[in-house]
């Protein structure tokens, strides 16, 4: 977080919420609150609240808007409109839970126009970039000092987390999300020893490599795997795949824990529990093909179709599969948009390695969480994406 301190030392509105975002951040949910609204605890994260005050802050001063902020700004109208569709299926109550989301989204959509002024700024895309850095490798610290303090996080099943023992899940409590975060440092890092040959790039890369492997999250190995063969392939490296892949392969089965049943690469139970979500999600979708149930609505829509849930627990308000929770909530129409906005962000940053990595990764692991909509990857992607844009003179 050295790299992120750096932007204290100049701190005015214009810059004060990227500094608390990137401090905060490593602290994923330990930070979190609850809100009693009506019979429901709506949980808020401290990192939402600052990106909702940079995005509200943006608005106010009538920030310069990078290019392709119309893709973001078309995909949170669909959004905002199909939600209130939903009025009509759901109660005023119910409803709370999903609007609560799509203030979420706006903030984050605004929040970008505030990142990207920041990182427009001379010297700041670089200083970003090593923030980011940083905050993988701090996550990967409180994961690790989890992982010897607390290897079993069973306690915090009331809480609504699954139960998890002797993983890497550090303060995201949960290790699929902890292990994306990871595989975004490592992109950053891989491509720091291509352009750059600094040695401690490797070892970054080396620590953050290791972290993956005990996080054991199948999703995170994947998304390593894609996201690294696209970096290697675009930057004429293809040869040196193996190197990374013999690593992770061998770490996977020499692991002191790895024949735990629980955690072993070739457990099922997670699978099956997965492809029953799935089959929920479109349950609900069939039910609302071409507009979904609403944005963010899916609780509502499961106590309703499906059966009795409790909102407190993380898997009622979202699938384990980011598509799947789109056209569940947005039917055939917020996909269309969806698809559109990948469409329009792929061909401005189609020339752009560490982007695309990323996105690849993120495409990948999403088809097994819901990671595209998690507020900390949102932020991550927003400052990185906000590194890269190109500034017109």
């Amino acid at each position: 977080m050295v790299k992120t301190m750096a932007i204290a030392k100049r701190l005015n509105l214009t810059n004060i919420f990227i500094f608390l975002f990137l401090v905060l951040f490593p602290f994923g949910q330990i930070t979190r609150v609850t809100l009693p609204i009506f019979e429901y605890k709506i949980p808020l994260l401290p990192i939402d609240l600052i990106a909702f005050c940079g995005g509200t802050y943006a608005v106010w001063r009538k920030f310069k808007k990078p290019e392709i902020f119309k893709y973001f700004y078309d995909f949170g109208f669909v959004a905002a409109l199909i939600f209130f569709f939903s009025v009509a299926e759901f109660k005023l109550v119910e409803l709370t839970y999903g609007l609560f989301y799509l203030v979420r989204l706006w903030s984050y959509i605004y929040f970008f126009v505030y990142v990207y002024n920041f990182a427009a700024k001379k010297g700041n895309k670089e200083l970003l970039l090593n923030s980011l850095l940083s905050v993988s490798i701090v996550s990967s610290l409180f994961g690790w000092i989890q992982f010897f303090k607390f290897p079993d996080i069973k306690p915090f099943f009331v809480y609504g987390w699954d139960e998890h023992l002797f993983r890497l899940v550090g303060t995201f409590l949960d290790p699929t999300f902890l292990a994306l975060i990871i595989v975004f440092g490592i992109v950053i890092s891989m491509n720091r020893i291509i352009e750059k040959n600094d040695n401690k790039y490797y070892w970054f890369t080396g620590f953050l490599l290791v972290s993956l492997s005990f996080t054991y999250s199948r999703a995170g190995y994947l998304a390593f795997l894609a996201s690294t063969a696209y970096l290697l392939y675009a930057k004429n490296k293809i040869g040196y795949i193996l190197y990374p892949v013999l690593i992770l392969a061998g770490l996977i089965f020499i692991l002191p824990t790895s024949r735990n049943p629980t955690i072993s690469f070739f457990r099922s139970f997670s699978a099956i529990a997965r492809v029953e979500n799935y089959k929920e999600t479109l349950k609900v979708f069939r039910k609302s093909p071409i507009y979904g149930v609403g944005y963010n609505n899916l609780c509502a829509a499961r106590q309703k179709f499906i059966g009795p849930e409790s909102f407190s627990s993380h898997s009622c308000s979202g699938s384990d599969s980011s598509l799947l929770s789109i056209l569940a909530t947005m039917g055939l129409a917020g996909l269309f948009s969806f698809l559109s906005l990948l469409w329009g962000v792929g061909r401005y940053f189609r020339s752009n390695v560490i982007v695309v990595s990323s996105a690849i990764a993120l495409l990948v692991h999403s088809v097994f969480s819901n990671s595209i909509f998690y507020s900390f990857v949102i932020g991550y992607l927003i400052i990185l994406m906000s590194t890269q844009i190109r500034v017109k003179k």
